[in-house]
């Protein structure tokens, strides 16, 4: 094995570990809700367990104050990983039914702990790969989202199925501890990175190119409503009926498998269309795949048709989050890339958090259909605001 390998195998097994929690959180957790018999409006708010990624930018100034002479980002990285092992544990002795808002906070905290851990995790990654091999080194992060996708949003549910809550969260809790052990494989040397800093001059202006306004209005509605599809595609089969290990199977393993070929696909269409096009071809996917949802809720369908659904929507969630990914990067300016791409995706987070909050009141008070329809009306609106006014 070359050494290349031996590192992108390492960093996919430590993303991975990370990662697998913070997906249950965001995509599993509405299946345990719904299961449970929570309302869907609850389900929603669960959604800010995503929060803390939007003030990621913020939180690097404790790791650049506080230096490690030796090992700095590796020691940065374990012990931030003690602390999302013990939380995580902590959350295996709560109760959802007892304590709910407990169990709320804690996820929070967890999460926040979660987006702390990325980043010496990242600086050390920076550190570790030659700009040689950035490209190859990319595909670590690529297979541990998606195998992250795999675990939490699918085998981590047939493990709570079975085995229930205590001891998915303890297994959650055993994946992340085993992973701090490639950190010892890995060989950092004694220089710290020094990245940018962030400061409101960067920031603002960020705001003041050319043509940004449709940009930012891109950013924050185009991903919104298929996103809120998703989030509540496993509460809205539990509500129809499907058995939660078929939910499990078809949504978090099939799904994301479904997402992987998509994002191939993407790459394959992208080379043949202006980026415009491209919204407004992906945005078209989109409105035949939620107005397919509508269709098979008005017509109470059967559970193949339920599957087709699940596979036009997580087709649409890859073309669509990959073309904003693509332009976030675009926008990110040559003097400050890193900045600018993290105020992107704050603002890219913040809405899709906001808008799950939206869809779960939504169901909570007119019910699924009502939610569907709602935001098939914001996808017709936000393709025509791209047709008329991006350029």
């Amino acid at each position: 094995m070359n050494q290349l390998t031996k590192k992108n195998i390492l960093f996919s097994i430590l993303f991975t570990a990370i990662l697998t929690p913070m997906i249950f959180f965001v995509m599993g957790l509405p299946m345990i809700l719904q299961i449970k018999g929570f309302d869907a409006s609850l389900i929603g708010i669960f959604q800010l367990a995503g929060l803390p990624m939007i003030f990621k930018f913020l939180m690097s100034p404790p790791i650049d104050k506080i230096v490690f002479e030796k090992k700095h980002y590796k020691k940065w990285t374990f012990y931030i990983g003690i602390l999302y092992i013990l939380l995580l544990t902590i959350i295996s002795f709560l109760s959802l039914e007892n304590s709910i808002y407990p169990v709320f906070i804690a996820i929070l905290i967890t999460a926040f702990i979660s987006t702390f851990m990325d980043i010496p995790l990242n600086a050390l990654a920076i550190k570790i790969f030659t700009k040689e091999q950035s490209l190859s080194a990319g595909s670590y992060k690529i297979s541990a989202y998606s195998m992250a996708s795999l675990l939490g949003g699918g085998i981590f549910l047939l493990v709570f199925n079975h085995l229930g809550w205590n001891l998915t969260f303890i297994l959650m809790a055993l994946l992340v501890l085993f992973s701090l052990v490639a950190l010892y494989f890995i060989e950092e040397n004694d220089e710290i990175i020094y990245v940018e800093k962030i400061s409101s001059k960067n920031i603002i202006t960020f705001f003041k190119q050319k043509d940004i306004g449709i940009w930012i209005f891109i950013l924050s509605f185009y991903f919104v409503s298929i996103s809120a599809l998703w989030v509540f595609m496993k509460p809205y089969l539990i509500h129809k009926g499907v058995k939660p290990d078929d939910v499990a199977i078809w949504v978090g393993i099939y799904g994301s498998f479904i997402a992987i070929l998509g994002g191939a696909l993407s790459n394959y269409i992208g080379k043949k269309f202006s980026k415009k096009n491209l919204l407004i071809i992906f945005m078209f996917f989109n409105i035949f795949s939620t107005s397919l949802l509508i269709f098979i809720e008005q017509y109470n369908l059967t559970f193949y048709y339920l599957i087709i659904s699940v596979t036009f929507i997580a087709l649409a969630i890859a073309l669509s989050s990959a073309i904003i990914f693509s332009m976030i990067m675009d926008y990110s300016r040559k003097e400050s890339r890193a900045i600018d791409y993290s105020v992107q995706s704050s603002i890219f987070s913040f809405t899709r958090i906001i808008s799950a909050v939206i869809a779960g009141i939504i169901v909570s008070n007119f019910g699924f259909d009502k939610m569907f329809i709602f935001e098939l009306f914001c996808l017709v609106l936000v393709t025509f605001v791209i047709y008329k006014k991006y350029i």
